[in-house]
């Protein structure tokens, strides 16, 4: 993965998020115990900050019902590829669709040193950069920001540690709408694509 490819990932993740209260899914790894055996608290921020843009999102069942992704979804074809990293031992799965060069719809997964699945996140409306060799970089971020601000996407992030999905439509000259809520009232949402099915198979298309 290149460094463009990682600064794009990242641009799928919230910044400052934390934990709603809600139960974490059965699957989601337990936050380990302090001193005292109490569990530390993560508290959630309601204000996002992204490279270039700063939102609220939404929450609530009824913003929840409200959001219209204004990107669709394209699934065909699909090209994988995997890091490791070298000291957390935490293994970032990317899938593009249809191939890594032509991709209208990228996704990442994010899985822990015992191979737990703890982060997704996709966007649709990829962002085409020419090279940034020879950049310093303020350049490059410069280069990156006018680029994801010129078209419009649709992100979808899910952080199951903290149990935590927002779903963002941003870019294209036009405002950020946002939600934020829980994983399980957003994963399985049908007017998301569901996030859950897609999910499925890009574990199928890498092997992971």
């Amino acid at each position: 993965m290149t460094p463009i490819d990682l600064r794009l990932a990242a641009l799928l993740l919230c910044v400052g998020c934390g934990s709603s209260g809600a139960p974490a899914p059965a699957s989601a790894p337990v936050p380990a115990r302090a001193a005292g055996g109490s569990v530390p608290v993560v508290q959630r921020q309601t204000r996002m900050k992204m490279i270039g843009d700063s939102f609220s999102p939404q929450t609530g069942p009824e913003a929840i019902k409200a959001f219209v992704p204004d990107v669709v979804v394209e699934e065909k074809g699909g090209e994988c590829s995997l890091t490791r990293t070298g000291g957390s031992g935490a293994t970032v799965v990317t899938a593009w669709f249809p191939a890594r060069t032509t991709a209208n719809l990228q996704v990442s997964m994010t899985f822990d040193s015992a191979q737990h699945l703890v982060r997704y996140s996709e966007r649709r409306g990829i962002t085409r950069i020419q090279s940034t060799a020879g950049m310093t970089e303020a350049q490059r971020d410069s280069v990156l920001r006018a680029s994801t601000s010129a078209v419009r996407s649709t992100t979808i992030s899910f952080d199951w540690v903290i149990d935590q999905a927002i779903v963002l439509n941003r870019g294209g000259g036009r405002p950020t709408n946002a939600i934020l809520g829980p994983v399980r009232a957003i994963e399985k949402l049908d007017k998301l694509g569901p996030p859950v099915a897609r999910l499925e198979r890009v574990r199928t298309l890498c092997g992971v």
